[in-house]
Protein backbone atom coordinates (compact mmCIF):
# COMPACT_ATOMS: atom_id res chain seq x y z
CA UNK A 1 0.00 0.00 0.00
CA UNK A 2 1.28 3.46 -0.90
CA UNK A 3 1.09 6.50 1.35
CA UNK A 4 -1.59 8.01 -0.91
CA UNK A 5 -3.67 4.83 -0.78
CA UNK A 6 -3.27 4.70 3.00
CA UNK A 7 -4.55 8.26 3.45
CA UNK A 8 -7.56 7.51 1.24
CA UNK A 9 -8.34 4.28 3.10
CA UNK A 10 -7.92 5.94 6.49
CA UNK A 11 -10.28 8.76 5.49
CA UNK A 12 -12.94 6.27 4.40
CA UNK A 13 -12.47 4.13 7.51
CA UNK A 14 -12.73 7.08 9.90
CA UNK A 15 -15.88 8.31 8.21
CA UNK A 16 -17.51 4.86 8.13
CA UNK A 17 -16.61 3.70 11.65
CA UNK A 18 -16.82 6.98 13.55
CA UNK A 19 -19.68 8.51 11.65
CA UNK A 20 -17.81 11.79 11.29
CA UNK A 21 -16.46 13.15 7.98
CA UNK A 22 -12.70 13.73 8.12
CA UNK A 23 -10.68 15.80 5.68
CA UNK A 24 -7.76 14.13 3.91
CA UNK A 25 -5.36 16.74 5.27
CA UNK A 26 -6.65 16.04 8.77
CA UNK A 27 -5.80 12.35 8.36
CA UNK A 28 -2.12 13.26 7.98
CA UNK A 29 -2.23 15.62 10.95
CA UNK A 30 -3.86 12.99 13.15
CA UNK A 31 -1.35 10.35 12.04
CA UNK A 32 1.43 12.72 13.06
CA UNK A 33 -0.19 13.22 16.48
CA UNK A 34 -0.46 9.46 16.93
CA UNK A 35 3.31 9.26 16.57
CA UNK A 36 3.97 12.08 19.01
CA UNK A 37 4.39 15.03 16.63
CA UNK A 38 2.62 18.37 16.62
CA UNK A 39 2.10 18.41 12.85
CA UNK A 40 2.54 16.32 9.71
CA UNK A 41 5.37 18.64 8.62
CA UNK A 42 7.14 18.04 11.93
CA UNK A 43 6.70 14.28 11.51
CA UNK A 44 8.14 14.31 7.98
CA UNK A 45 11.15 16.33 9.12
CA UNK A 46 11.99 13.56 11.59
CA UNK A 47 10.51 10.28 10.35
CA UNK A 48 8.71 8.34 7.64
CA UNK A 49 5.75 5.99 7.93
CA UNK A 50 6.37 2.26 7.69
CA UNK A 51 4.56 -1.05 8.06
CA UNK A 52 5.28 -4.80 8.08
CA UNK A 53 6.82 -4.67 11.58
CA UNK A 54 9.44 -2.14 10.50
CA UNK A 55 10.15 0.77 12.84
CA UNK A 56 8.69 1.98 16.12
CA UNK A 57 5.09 1.81 17.33
CA UNK A 58 3.06 5.01 17.90
CA UNK A 59 4.30 7.10 20.82
CA UNK A 60 1.40 9.54 21.15
CA UNK A 61 -1.32 8.71 23.68
CA UNK A 62 -5.07 8.90 23.23
CA UNK A 63 -5.36 12.27 25.09
CA UNK A 64 -2.82 13.84 22.73
CA UNK A 65 -4.67 12.46 19.71
CA UNK A 66 -8.01 13.74 21.00
CA UNK A 67 -6.46 17.13 21.75
CA UNK A 68 -5.11 17.38 18.19
CA UNK A 69 -8.55 16.53 16.77
CA UNK A 70 -10.07 19.28 18.89
CA UNK A 71 -7.46 21.71 17.56
CA UNK A 72 -8.50 20.74 14.04
CA UNK A 73 -12.09 21.82 14.82
CA UNK A 74 -13.83 18.61 15.91
CA UNK A 75 -16.17 18.67 18.89
CA UNK A 76 -15.05 16.76 21.99
CA UNK A 77 -17.23 13.70 21.37
CA UNK A 78 -16.36 13.57 17.68
CA UNK A 79 -12.69 14.07 18.49
CA UNK A 80 -12.70 11.14 20.93
CA UNK A 81 -14.49 8.85 18.47
CA UNK A 82 -12.15 9.76 15.60
CA UNK A 83 -9.07 9.31 17.80
CA UNK A 84 -10.13 5.85 19.03
CA UNK A 85 -11.00 4.79 15.47
CA UNK A 86 -7.64 5.97 14.17
CA UNK A 87 -5.74 4.08 16.87
CA UNK A 88 -7.57 0.90 15.86
CA UNK A 89 -6.79 1.59 12.20
CA UNK A 90 -3.07 2.04 12.97
CA UNK A 91 -2.97 -1.24 14.90
CA UNK A 92 -4.91 -3.08 12.19
CA UNK A 93 -2.47 -2.01 9.48
CA UNK A 94 0.60 -2.35 11.72
CA UNK A 95 1.71 1.20 11.00
CA UNK A 96 4.97 2.40 12.52
CA UNK A 97 7.57 5.12 12.15
CA UNK A 98 11.26 4.97 11.22
CA UNK A 99 13.39 7.96 12.11
CA UNK A 100 15.45 9.51 9.35
CA UNK A 101 18.44 9.39 11.70
CA UNK A 102 18.13 5.59 11.92
CA UNK A 103 17.78 5.34 8.16
CA UNK A 104 20.89 7.42 7.60
CA UNK A 105 22.82 5.36 10.16
CA UNK A 106 21.75 2.11 8.50
CA UNK A 107 22.15 3.14 4.87
CA UNK A 108 24.67 5.99 4.81
CA UNK A 109 27.46 5.33 7.32
CA UNK A 110 29.65 8.38 7.89
CA UNK A 111 32.27 8.71 5.16
CA UNK A 112 35.57 7.34 6.37
CA UNK A 113 38.80 6.40 4.66
CA UNK A 114 38.96 2.72 3.74
CA UNK A 115 42.40 1.54 2.63
CA UNK A 116 42.70 -0.99 -0.18
CA UNK A 117 45.46 -3.36 -1.24
CA UNK A 118 46.10 -1.47 -4.47
CA UNK A 119 45.35 2.20 -4.92
CA UNK A 120 45.03 1.76 -8.68
CA UNK A 121 42.85 -1.36 -8.56
CA UNK A 122 39.57 -0.67 -10.37
CA UNK A 123 37.70 -3.40 -8.51
CA UNK A 124 35.73 -1.02 -6.35
CA UNK A 125 33.82 -3.51 -4.21
CA UNK A 126 32.25 -1.76 -1.21
CA UNK A 127 33.35 -4.61 1.00
CA UNK A 128 37.09 -4.23 0.33
CA UNK A 129 39.00 -2.68 3.17
CA UNK A 130 42.30 -3.26 4.89
CA UNK A 131 43.41 -3.11 8.50
CA UNK A 132 45.54 -0.02 9.09
CA UNK A 133 47.37 -1.71 12.00
CA UNK A 134 46.35 0.98 14.43
CA UNK A 135 47.03 3.93 12.14
CA UNK A 136 43.32 4.75 11.85
CA UNK A 137 41.16 3.56 14.73
CA UNK A 138 37.91 4.76 13.15
CA UNK A 139 35.71 2.22 11.32
CA UNK A 140 35.99 2.18 7.52
CA UNK A 141 33.32 3.85 5.43
CA UNK A 142 31.78 0.49 4.49
CA UNK A 143 31.51 -0.86 8.03
CA UNK A 144 28.00 -2.02 9.01
CA UNK A 145 26.19 0.35 11.35
CA UNK A 146 26.24 -0.47 15.04
CA UNK A 147 22.47 -0.04 15.27
CA UNK A 148 19.43 0.80 13.18
CA UNK A 149 17.09 -1.15 10.92
CA UNK A 150 18.66 -3.75 8.66
CA UNK A 151 18.51 -2.95 4.95
CA UNK A 152 16.71 -6.18 4.04
CA UNK A 153 14.15 -5.52 6.76
CA UNK A 154 13.54 -2.01 5.47
CA UNK A 155 12.99 -3.31 1.95
CA UNK A 156 10.15 -5.42 3.32
CA UNK A 157 8.03 -2.35 4.13
CA UNK A 158 6.03 -1.09 1.12
CA UNK A 159 4.83 1.87 3.18
CA UNK A 160 8.39 2.90 3.99
CA UNK A 161 9.39 2.78 0.33
CA UNK A 162 6.32 4.76 -0.67
CA UNK A 163 6.92 7.35 2.07
CA UNK A 164 10.52 7.85 0.98
CA UNK A 165 9.53 8.04 -2.70
CA UNK A 166 6.99 10.74 -1.91
CA UNK A 167 9.45 12.67 0.26
CA UNK A 168 12.16 12.62 -2.42
CA UNK A 169 12.02 15.39 -4.99
CA UNK A 170 14.04 18.12 -6.70
CA UNK A 171 14.40 19.92 -3.38
CA UNK A 172 15.39 16.80 -1.45
CA UNK A 173 18.52 15.20 -3.01
CA UNK A 174 19.37 13.55 0.31
CA UNK A 175 16.03 11.73 0.10
CA UNK A 176 17.03 10.41 -3.32
CA UNK A 177 20.37 9.29 -1.90
CA UNK A 178 18.62 7.40 0.90
CA UNK A 179 16.49 5.61 -1.67
CA UNK A 180 19.52 4.87 -3.84
CA UNK A 181 21.26 3.32 -0.84
CA UNK A 182 18.14 1.29 -0.08
CA UNK A 183 17.80 0.03 -3.68
CA UNK A 184 21.56 -0.42 -4.23
CA UNK A 185 22.33 -3.69 -6.03
CA UNK A 186 24.53 -5.02 -8.80
CA UNK A 187 23.46 -5.02 -12.44
CA UNK A 188 21.40 -8.19 -13.00
CA UNK A 189 22.30 -10.38 -15.96
CA UNK A 190 19.45 -10.59 -18.51
CA UNK A 191 20.93 -13.47 -20.53
CA UNK A 192 18.72 -16.33 -19.34
CA UNK A 193 15.61 -14.16 -19.34
CA UNK A 194 16.26 -13.19 -22.95
CA UNK A 195 16.95 -16.83 -23.81
CA UNK A 196 13.62 -17.85 -22.27
CA UNK A 197 11.84 -15.29 -24.48
CA UNK A 198 13.44 -17.00 -27.49
CA UNK A 199 11.89 -20.33 -26.44
CA UNK A 200 14.74 -21.92 -24.52
CA UNK A 201 13.52 -24.46 -21.97
CA UNK A 202 15.11 -23.60 -18.63
CA UNK A 203 16.05 -25.89 -15.78
CA UNK A 204 14.64 -25.30 -12.30
CA UNK A 205 17.88 -23.59 -11.25
CA UNK A 206 17.85 -21.39 -14.35
CA UNK A 207 14.21 -20.41 -13.73
CA UNK A 208 15.29 -19.32 -10.26
CA UNK A 209 17.98 -17.12 -11.80
CA UNK A 210 15.38 -15.60 -14.13
CA UNK A 211 13.14 -14.89 -11.14
CA UNK A 212 16.08 -13.13 -9.47
CA UNK A 213 16.60 -11.06 -12.60
CA UNK A 214 12.94 -10.03 -12.78
CA UNK A 215 13.08 -9.01 -9.11
CA UNK A 216 16.38 -7.11 -9.31
CA UNK A 217 16.02 -5.40 -12.69
CA UNK A 218 13.41 -2.81 -11.58
CA UNK A 219 15.31 -2.35 -8.31
CA UNK A 220 18.50 -1.66 -10.25
CA UNK A 221 16.75 0.93 -12.43
CA UNK A 222 15.42 2.67 -9.32
CA UNK A 223 18.90 2.60 -7.79
CA UNK A 224 20.39 4.29 -10.86
CA UNK A 225 17.60 6.87 -11.14
CA UNK A 226 17.70 7.95 -7.50
CA UNK A 227 21.50 7.96 -7.38
CA UNK A 228 21.62 10.19 -10.45
CA UNK A 229 19.00 12.54 -8.99
CA UNK A 230 20.99 12.79 -5.76
CA UNK A 231 24.20 13.50 -7.66
CA UNK A 232 22.61 16.17 -9.84
CA UNK A 233 21.08 17.62 -6.67
CA UNK A 234 24.55 18.24 -5.26
CA UNK A 235 25.26 15.19 -3.06
CA UNK A 236 28.98 14.74 -3.57
CA UNK A 237 29.27 11.12 -2.48
CA UNK A 238 26.36 10.24 -4.78
CA UNK A 239 28.14 11.85 -7.73
CA UNK A 240 31.25 9.80 -7.01
CA UNK A 241 29.25 6.59 -6.65
CA UNK A 242 27.33 7.24 -9.86
CA UNK A 243 30.51 8.06 -11.77
CA UNK A 244 32.33 4.92 -10.63
CA UNK A 245 29.39 2.50 -10.67
CA UNK A 246 28.08 3.56 -14.07
CA UNK A 247 31.50 4.46 -15.51
CA UNK A 248 30.60 8.05 -16.22
CA UNK A 249 33.61 10.39 -15.88
CA UNK A 250 31.37 13.47 -16.02
CA UNK A 251 29.98 12.59 -12.60
CA UNK A 252 33.46 12.00 -11.18
CA UNK A 253 34.36 15.49 -12.38
CA UNK A 254 31.12 16.72 -10.78
CA UNK A 255 32.17 15.12 -7.47
CA UNK A 256 35.47 17.02 -7.67
CA UNK A 257 33.60 20.32 -8.06
CA UNK A 258 31.03 19.72 -5.31
CA UNK A 259 31.52 20.13 -1.58
CA UNK A 260 30.69 17.77 1.25
CA UNK A 261 31.96 14.51 2.73
CA UNK A 262 33.41 11.93 0.37
CA UNK A 263 35.86 9.01 0.44
CA UNK A 264 39.10 10.82 -0.37
CA UNK A 265 41.02 7.65 -1.23
CA UNK A 266 38.31 6.61 -3.67
CA UNK A 267 38.43 10.08 -5.19
CA UNK A 268 42.18 9.67 -5.64
CA UNK A 269 41.72 6.31 -7.34
CA UNK A 270 39.31 7.78 -9.88
CA UNK A 271 40.65 11.34 -10.13
CA UNK A 272 40.34 13.04 -13.50
CA UNK A 273 43.92 14.40 -13.47
CA UNK A 274 47.29 13.87 -11.80
CA UNK A 275 46.84 17.14 -9.94
CA UNK A 276 43.46 16.04 -8.57
CA UNK A 277 44.89 12.65 -7.64
CA UNK A 278 47.70 14.24 -5.63
CA UNK A 279 45.26 16.56 -3.88
CA UNK A 280 42.94 13.71 -2.87
CA UNK A 281 45.84 11.54 -1.78
CA UNK A 282 46.96 14.31 0.53
CA UNK A 283 43.43 14.64 1.94
CA UNK A 284 43.17 10.89 2.47
CA UNK A 285 46.58 10.79 4.12
CA UNK A 286 45.68 13.63 6.45
CA UNK A 287 42.53 11.70 7.43
CA UNK A 288 44.64 8.69 8.37
CA UNK A 289 44.92 6.51 5.27
CA UNK A 290 48.16 4.57 5.35
CA UNK A 291 47.71 3.56 1.72
CA UNK A 292 47.50 7.20 0.66
CA UNK A 293 50.44 8.16 2.86
CA UNK A 294 52.64 5.46 1.34
CA UNK A 295 51.55 6.41 -2.19
CA UNK A 296 52.54 10.02 -1.59
CA UNK A 297 55.82 9.02 0.01
CA UNK A 298 56.72 6.73 -2.89
CA UNK A 299 56.28 9.71 -5.20
CA UNK A 300 58.73 11.80 -3.15
CA UNK A 301 56.34 13.92 -1.09
CA UNK A 302 58.55 15.11 1.78
CA UNK A 303 55.67 15.51 4.26
CA UNK A 304 54.49 11.94 3.64
CA UNK A 305 58.04 10.53 3.59
CA UNK A 306 58.72 11.85 7.09
CA UNK A 307 55.61 10.13 8.44
CA UNK A 308 56.04 6.85 6.58
CA UNK A 309 59.63 6.73 7.82
CA UNK A 310 58.28 6.36 11.36
CA UNK A 311 57.16 2.81 10.59
CA UNK A 312 59.07 2.08 7.37
CA UNK A 313 61.32 -0.94 6.84
CA UNK A 314 64.89 -0.99 5.55
CA UNK A 315 63.81 -1.44 1.94
CA UNK A 316 61.66 1.68 2.07
CA UNK A 317 64.46 3.71 3.67
CA UNK A 318 66.82 2.68 0.91
CA UNK A 319 64.26 3.65 -1.75
CA UNK A 320 63.72 7.00 -0.04
CA UNK A 321 67.48 7.62 0.01
CA UNK A 322 67.71 6.76 -3.68
CA UNK A 323 64.84 9.15 -4.48
CA UNK A 324 66.63 11.90 -2.57
CA UNK A 325 69.86 11.27 -4.47
CA UNK A 326 68.00 11.33 -7.80
CA UNK A 327 66.52 14.68 -6.77
CA UNK A 328 69.97 15.99 -5.81
CA UNK A 329 69.09 16.30 -2.11
CA UNK A 330 72.13 14.79 -0.45
CA UNK A 331 71.21 15.97 3.07
CA UNK A 332 67.89 14.15 2.85
CA UNK A 333 69.61 10.99 1.57
CA UNK A 334 71.92 11.09 4.60
CA UNK A 335 68.86 11.59 6.83
CA UNK A 336 67.56 8.18 5.73
CA UNK A 337 71.01 6.67 6.22
CA UNK A 338 71.17 7.96 9.80
CA UNK A 339 67.61 6.74 10.46
CA UNK A 340 68.57 3.31 9.10
CA UNK A 341 71.59 3.27 11.42
CA UNK A 342 69.22 3.93 14.35
CA UNK A 343 67.56 0.65 13.33
CA UNK A 344 70.90 -1.14 13.07
CA UNK A 345 71.12 -1.12 9.28
CA UNK A 346 73.82 0.51 7.13
CA UNK A 347 72.47 1.46 3.70
CA UNK A 348 76.00 1.91 2.37
CA UNK A 349 76.91 -1.72 3.10
CA UNK A 350 76.32 -4.20 0.30
CA UNK A 351 73.99 -7.08 1.07
CA UNK A 352 74.74 -8.92 -2.18
CA UNK A 353 75.21 -12.65 -1.69
CA UNK A 354 74.88 -15.95 -3.52
CA UNK A 355 72.04 -18.35 -2.65
CA UNK A 356 71.16 -21.91 -3.55
CA UNK A 357 68.57 -22.04 -6.35
CA UNK A 358 66.35 -25.08 -5.80
CA UNK A 359 66.95 -28.33 -4.00
CA UNK A 360 66.83 -28.98 -0.28
CA UNK A 361 69.01 -25.93 0.46
CA UNK A 362 66.94 -23.56 -1.70
CA UNK A 363 67.21 -19.95 -0.54
CA UNK A 364 70.13 -20.59 1.82
CA UNK A 365 73.55 -18.94 1.47
CA UNK A 366 75.45 -20.70 -1.27
CA UNK A 367 77.91 -23.33 -0.07
CA UNK A 368 80.35 -24.45 -2.73
CA UNK A 369 80.79 -27.76 -0.93
CA UNK A 370 77.26 -28.67 -2.01
CA UNK A 371 77.43 -27.05 -5.46
CA UNK A 372 74.46 -26.76 -7.76
CA UNK A 373 72.64 -23.80 -9.32
CA UNK A 374 72.76 -20.44 -7.59
CA UNK A 375 71.44 -16.92 -7.86
CA UNK A 376 72.60 -13.54 -6.57
CA UNK A 377 70.38 -11.50 -4.28
CA UNK A 378 70.48 -8.39 -2.13
CA UNK A 379 71.38 -4.77 -2.71
CA UNK A 380 74.62 -3.08 -3.54
CA UNK A 381 75.75 -0.58 -0.97
CA UNK A 382 74.39 2.93 -1.46
CA UNK A 383 77.03 5.45 -2.48
CA UNK A 384 76.41 8.67 -0.55
CA UNK A 385 78.32 11.84 -1.47
CA UNK A 386 80.35 13.58 1.23
CA UNK A 387 78.80 16.32 3.34
CA UNK A 388 80.27 19.12 5.36
CA UNK A 389 80.04 18.69 9.18
CA UNK A 390 77.15 21.14 9.60
CA UNK A 391 75.04 19.34 6.97
CA UNK A 392 75.75 16.04 8.70
CA UNK A 393 74.42 17.53 11.92
CA UNK A 394 71.23 18.65 10.16
CA UNK A 395 70.68 15.16 8.72
CA UNK A 396 71.36 13.49 12.10
CA UNK A 397 68.96 15.82 13.93
CA UNK A 398 66.19 15.12 11.42
CA UNK A 399 66.73 11.36 11.69
CA UNK A 400 66.70 11.49 15.49
CA UNK A 401 63.45 13.49 15.47
CA UNK A 402 61.75 10.89 13.26
CA UNK A 403 63.12 8.03 15.35
CA UNK A 404 61.91 9.67 18.57
CA UNK A 405 58.36 10.04 17.17
CA UNK A 406 58.36 6.38 16.17
CA UNK A 407 59.20 5.34 19.74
Amino acid sequence: MTLKELAHLAQQTLHTRSGWPVKRSHVHELLAAAFGHRSWAAFLSDSVLADSSVGAAPTGGLPDLIGRAVQLGYEQQAAATVAITLQAFIAEHRLSAVSLADLRAALLPAAQVADRDDLDDDDDDDGIDEDDEGWNDEPPRTAPPASGPAREHLMGSPMLLSSLEQAAGPANPQGHFLLAALYRCGRPNPYLYEESLKGRVLTAIERGWVDDYLRLEPQYRKYEAHLKAAALGGVRVAALEYGTTFENPEFIALAERLTGEVDALKMARHASSDEARARWLRTAAERGSRTAMEALASEGDAWAEDRVAEWADDHWLRSAAERALDAGNVVRAWTWQYLALEHGVDLTRSTMAAYHDGGERDGQFYDSDFGGPLYAGGDEGLVLPDLDPSSHEVAKAKAEAIFSRAR
